[in-house]
Formats: C-alpha cells, structure tokens, sequence
C-alpha cells in the first residue's frame, strides 16, 4: 500500500533547469468559483516558456482540487483538476488563483494550503488568492498584493499582512503575490525571469502580447481617492475641492472655509480622511484630469490648466506619484 501511495505522488527535484533531470511542476490549485484567467494566464506563460527552453527547462502543470473532483470556475467552466491535494508531494511552485470576491476560507482548504505551501519551494497567488495564503498565516509580517477593491478587506481581517495596492506584482522572500486575475500573468513572466533570465521572459511576454512588466501599478485602475470625512465640515470642503479641484485650494484657503486654524484643519483633516489635505488636493486632481483624459480629446496642457496643476509638467509629477504611469499613458490605456 505504501509503495502505491508513493506511485500517486506528484513529486519534484530542485529547479536545476540544466540537468535535464525531473521536471520543475507548477502546482495551480483549483476550488469552486476560481476566477478562469487567474488559473489559465499563468499555465499559458508556464508552457510557454517551457516550449521557448525544451532543451533546458522541463516545467510541468498540474492542477489540484482538495477532493481531486470537477470543479465549476467563473463564466460557466467546470474543470477537471489532475490530482486531489493529499495526493500530490513537493511542488516547485505553488499557485493559489483568485475568486471574483472573496474566496470562501474553507478550513479544509486553508490546510490544504498551508501543507502544499511548507513542501512547495516558492508559493505565488493571483487576486484574492492571496486571502487564502494570509489565513494559512503565510503572509503574517510580509507585504502582499490583491485585487485594489479588497485590499483593505484584507488588511481589516488579517493586521499581520501588509498589503499594497500601488503594484501588481509583490515579491517577499518565498512567496510572490498580485493584483487582479490579469496580473497573474505578469507574475508567471516574473517567475519565469527568476528561473531562466529576462530574454526568455521577455520572449514569453512577446509570444502572448502582454507586458513583461506593466506600466505603472494596480493604482492606475481606482479611483485615487478615500472615504468622506466623519465631520460635516470636512465633508463640505471634500465637496468644495472635487466640485472645483482648479480653486485655490492652499491649506490657508481650505481651513479659513471650515473655520478652523490651519494646524487644528491639517490635524483634524488627516486623522479623519486618512491623508494630509494637500495630498488629498492632488489625488482630486488625478481623478478630474484622468477623466478628461479619457472622456474629452483635450490637449494635456488645457486638461492641466482645467484641473488645477497649471502646467503639464506638475501634472505629470502628480501623475506619476500617484498613479505611477504618465498621463498620456494613461489616455492610450483607457479612452
């Protein structure tokens, strides 16, 4: 009976990608309501890069469900996993996918991971996977990525975990998280870097038409700004400066509106909007200038003037402070 569990086993030597010994297997583990692209994405980059190094990298994919059944993932699809997670040993590469929401923390699950993370020798999610890692503890005291609309979910549920939503891709030590299911596929390309070099990842990002690495960071995609004030006259100035982000809108101005001291109105505005009013001017400005970027054929210096920066230079500074990416970048990416 011992000799036939061994037979079952998926196991796996060191990534020596030169030996031509035993293949190096990513492990993609699958449940119900996983999101299609945060599991197919990093496959596809996984067997690209193998078919580009045949000669010197051997990658395996193999999928796993905790029972080893059918699976039903997003937009339809029931998938049939390869192996049950009890049956499966020392993988290379764990990856753990993301749901649409939230993925249900199932204990059974959570230990599944936990136990396939301690005999895998490198451990990645996609999206909100990486809920599933933070509550099989393995992101206490690092800094992860999720999806930026439940990044601060994440962070509510699980302090020991940073978690970040200005990149797309968060490496620390072992274990290597992203944003949303697309930047699954940027994170394959990272691991395949790691494992063969930047040509190769360079020619998989080719071979697939994406990015080696994205332009700017998961911020470029929200709405760079935070929830109203408690205070009625804090809110009332949040109005005043998205209603007219071109006004004098100087810490001097904003504080005499709510009738404070500028020191009480710069004390008072951080601790209840989580950001210096300055900062929270600039963001305001990001956001109108991004919308008439996308929405109006505006030259960027008029947008800059309409928004409040007066120069195209500022505006680009502001740009690339908050949302990492310029502002014509930011108008081919998204009008």
């Amino acid at each position: 009976m011992q000799d036939d569990a061994r037979k079952s086993e998926v196991a796996v030597n060191s990534p020596d990608h030169t030996s031509g010994q035993q293949p190096h297997l990513v492990l993609i583990l699958l449940f119900d309501g996983v999101q299609s692209l945060s599991f197919s994405g990093p496959a596809d980059v996984f067997a690209a890069a193998g078919d580009m190094t045949s000669e010197t990298c051997r990658y395996e994919v193999r999928t796993a469900s905790l029972d080893g059944g059918p699976v039903h993932a997003s937009g339809g699809l029931t998938v049939q996993p390869d192996h049950g997670t009890k049956d499966v040993g020392k993988a290379g590469t764990l990856i753990v996918p993301g749901t649409d929401g939230i993925p249900d923390l199932d204990r059974a699950m959570v230990a599944a991971v936990g136990s396939l993370a301690r005999r895998a020798q490198r451990v990645a999610s996609v999206g909100t996977g990486a809920f599933l890692l933070a509550d099989a503890g393995l992101l206490d005291g690092r800094r992860a990525a999720t999806h930026w609309e439940f990044a601060d979910e994440l962070a509510r549920r699980f302090p020991a975990v940073e978690a970040d939503v200005r990149d797309t891709v968060v490496r620390d030590g072992r274990i290597t998280t992203s944003g949303g299911a697309a930047s699954g596929l940027e994170l394959a390309i990272a691991l395949v870097e790691d494992d063969l070099g930047r040509e190769t990842a360079q020619q998989v990002a080719r071979f697939l038409v994406t990015y080696h690495r994205g332009p700017g960071g998961q911020l470029q995609f929200v709405e760079p700004l935070d929830p109203d004030a408690r205070s009625p006259v804090l809110r009332a100035v949040q109005r005043r400066i998205l209603d007219d982000p071109a006004d004098d809108l100087s810490i001097r101005s904003l504080s005499h509106r709510a009738g404070f001291s500028e020191r009480h109105f710069t004390r008072l505005f951080r601790a209840q909007v989580g950001m210096s009013a300055r900062e929270y001017v600039e963001r305001a400005r990001v956001a109108a200038a991004s919308r008439l970027l996308t929405e109006t054929p505006r030259s960027p210096e008029s947008i800059a003037r309409e928004t409040g920066f007066g120069t195209q230079a500022t505006m680009l500074r502001s740009f690339h402070r908050v949302l990492r990416i310029s502002p014509l970048d930011y108008r081919e990416r998204f009008s």
